[in-house]
């Protein structure tokens, strides 16, 4: 074997491939995927110091929440500093005596025991070793060293549970949560942008291309397995929220207007909300709902890391985040406007327009590090990488379903929410990002729309409204 490792578990099973990470005393991060369901286990000379997993049941804060071992308002405290670049949660629940060295490392096993357990009947998954990876081992989970013991149990347990049932195949098996970054995926899906671009391209110039575009893919994976986080803010959103912290007593009603103007804050409050959500039928769709679920407490801390010196800012200078603000702010009015047509709140519908073009934010930030040429084919490059990080980061981020709708939609999406945006954004063309249906808009309520939009532009100096495109 070489240093990098990669396959599948009906190739190279889930118990020989854990003796080989211990007898060869392996370092470094094993990730084993089967659609979004992704968990990750990391080695340290040849033993297991930590398990975690993608989806919201793995997570940490989920699993201490459920074992009763922390209240939801001090986890949400300790998540918002987690996820603004702070200690990881398992250090700061020691740091701040809030359990034992000996009873979280018991937690913890407990949960990296149930993420092992269940891979063992994974035939159909795929692993990917990665020696480079950094691990950090803050606890002993009682798992070091016994790669073997684990992986008989593993079959063990495996073999009593499925005693008593008939084994049934995956009800997909073509997932369509699979990432699809393979080499044969990401070369087949140039070809296709290409063509759908038609744009004629000597062979030179398409592989220099090609190159760029394979790395443009890599850097799209990169995010897709990001955990959450929370996202950077206009400089004049942390004024805004800077004065609010001023004052005395908090009042965090008052974040919920600074969150109206600015859909990274509006993001970052829902994600921090849902973060102890497993469900995500029952995820929050709104700022105010955010902060009621967060409390005081969490609210003012995750307003103070937002705002703190260390933490980045967008500065208002940055023409592609201005666009993606611009566009965001004109389809959440427009949306608002809209939304009982659909039979959706105002306020969600709202939010909705508000958080449709997040993924742009992060693809734009991708291409200011490329040499990739604008045109038609960069154009197709970004709306199909959009659909995908949509549909996955929207699980990241814990949104209900009907967001994913937003940020996953190709234009033919037949939801309720997607229609909303859709028209939304077809009210006010000239402010959209990316390709605009057409969507049958009232032209007056556009009118009242765009004067609307232009007060709010006035305010934030985003310029001023078009009512069409071109």
């Amino acid at each position: 074997m070489g240093e990098q490792l990669r396959g599948r578990l009906e190739v190279f099973g889930l118990a020989d491939l854990l003796q080989w990470m211990e007898l060869n005393r392996r370092s470094g991060r094993l990730t084993i995927s089967r659609g979004a369901d992704r968990r990750t286990l990391d080695w340290q000379n040849g033993e297991i110091v930590y398990v975690s997993g993608s989806l919201p049941r793995h997570r940490l804060g989920v699993h201490l929440l459920r074992s009763g071992a922390l209240p939801a308002a001090t986890l949400y405290e300790l998540l918002a500093r987690n996820f603004t670049r702070g200690p990881n949660l398992s250090l700061q629940v020691l740091r701040g005596g809030h359990d034992t060295h000996e009873g979280l490392s018991l937690r913890i096993e407990e949960l990296a025991r149930r993420l092992l357990f269940e891979m063992f009947d994974w035939h159909d998954a795929r692993f990917e070793y990665d020696p480079d990876c950094p691990v950090q081992p803050i606890l002993r989970i009682g798992l070091s060293m016994r790669g073997q013991a684990l992986a008989f149990q593993g079959v063990k347990n495996l073999d009593d549970t499925a005693r008593g049932r008939p084994r049934r195949p995956r009800e997909d098996e073509s997932d369509p949560r699979e990432i699809p970054f393979d080499k044969d995926q990401v070369e087949e899906r140039f070809w296709d942008l290409l063509a759908r671009a038609g744009t004629s391209i000597h062979p030179d110039e398409a592989r220099r291309l090609f190159g760029t575009f394979e790395e443009f893919s890599r850097r799209v994976r990169g995010l897709v397995r990001e955990g959450p986080s929370m996202r950077p803010i206009f400089e004049d959103s942390a004024g805004m929220l800077a004065e609010i912290l001023a004052k005395s007593p908090f009042d965090r009603e008052a974040v919920v207007s600074v969150a109206a103007l600015a859909p990274n804050l509006t993001l970052d409050l829902l994600t921090l909300a849902n973060a102890l959500v497993v469900d995500r039928d029952n995820a929050l769709a709104t700022a105010p709902e955010a902060i009621e679920r967060l409390g005081s407490r969490a609210t003012a801390v995750l307003v103070e890391r937002l705002t703190a010196s260390d933490f980045p800012r967008v500065p208002e200078t940055e023409r592609s985040a201005r666009a993606v603000r611009r566009a965001s702010i004109a389809a959440a009015v427009s949306a608002g406007r809209y939304a009982e047509r659909f039979g959706i709140t105002r306020e969600r519908g709202y939010t909705l327009g508000l958080l449709h073009a997040a993924c742009y934010s992060d693809l734009f930030e991708i291409l200011h590090t490329l040499e990739f040429p604008a045109g038609p084919f960069r154009a197709a490059s970004i709306e199909a990488y959009r659909r995908i990080l949509g549909a996955r980061l929207a699980e990241t981020w814990g949104l209900p379903f009907d967001f994913q709708a937003v940020l996953a939609d190709d234009g033919t999406d037949p939801s309720a929410a997607a229609s909303l945006v859709r028209t939304a954004r077809a009210a006010l063309p000239g402010c959209a990002l990316g390709p605009v249906s057409r969507e049958p808009v009232d032209p007056l309520w556009s009118e009242e729309i765009a004067s609307e939009v232009q007060m709010v532009f006035e305010f934030l100096g985003l310029g001023t409204v078009k009512l069409k495109t071109g």
